[in-house]
């Protein structure tokens, strides 16, 4: 977990406790926002102090075990997995090839598998691809993160988002740039109702 420490339930009790200052698990209606995407965002905890650190040693320290503590954060919730549960689809937020390679793993499509695995979800994989290497979003200020993400992902088979309820997963949400580019890619495939899960709100 969190402390550094691996156990069986990857997610000890004292993290657990840690855990709870950093909590917010919202399902915030973002249809107000005028959007015509995305109905509703989840964040699970707030990105600073320990949840910061432990997202950054995962995506970019060769933590791949932490999924197992992400995706335990999400289904620990019981409130959020029944409304994870209408839904029919969840989709990772997908990487770039080149990425993928030098990192060797998707940290957003482990922490998914393991949701989808337990709230019996299906994963198509490859059904959404990103076209484009971009910069890190993280690097970019808020007009560059607009135009970073613009036209780079797409639908390989849009048969399979149609008529469907898509659940958006990403592992930080900051402006939200990403995932309304991602849900436009899906509801153009057809799809009925669009949320985005995130472990982090930045």
């Amino acid at each position: 977990g969190f402390c550094g420490k691996l156990n069986e339930d990857s997610l000890c009790k004292r993290c657990e406790i840690k855990l709870k200052e950093y909590k917010i698990s919202n399902i915030i209606n973002y249809s107000a926002k005028s959007n015509n995407y995305i109905d509703y965002v989840i964040f699970m905890l707030k990105y600073e102090g320990i949840v910061r650190d432990a997202i950054i040693k995962y995506k970019f320290d060769e933590k791949a075990y932490l999924y197992k503590t992400f995706a335990k954060i999400i289904l620990n919730d019981k409130k959020i997995c029944r409304f994870l549960k209408t839904y029919d689809i969840i989709m990772p937020v997908p990487m770039h090839k080149r990425k993928m390679d030098l990192r060797g793993y998707n940290q957003t499509e482990l922490i998914a598998r393991e949701i989808a695995n337990i709230l019996n979800l299906k994963m198509p994989i490859g059904a959404l691809i990103k076209i484009k290497d971009t910069t890190m979003q993280s690097t970019l200020n808020l007009a560059e993160r607009k135009e970073n993400v613009k036209g780079v992902y797409k639908a390989t088979d849009g048969k399979i988002f149609e008529g469907k309820n898509v659940i958006i997963f990403d592992d930080i949400f900051t402006t939200g740039n990403t995932a309304l580019e991602v849900a436009k890619v899906i509801k153009k495939a057809g799809a009925k109702n669009i949320i985005v899960l995130a472990i982090a709100k930045d």
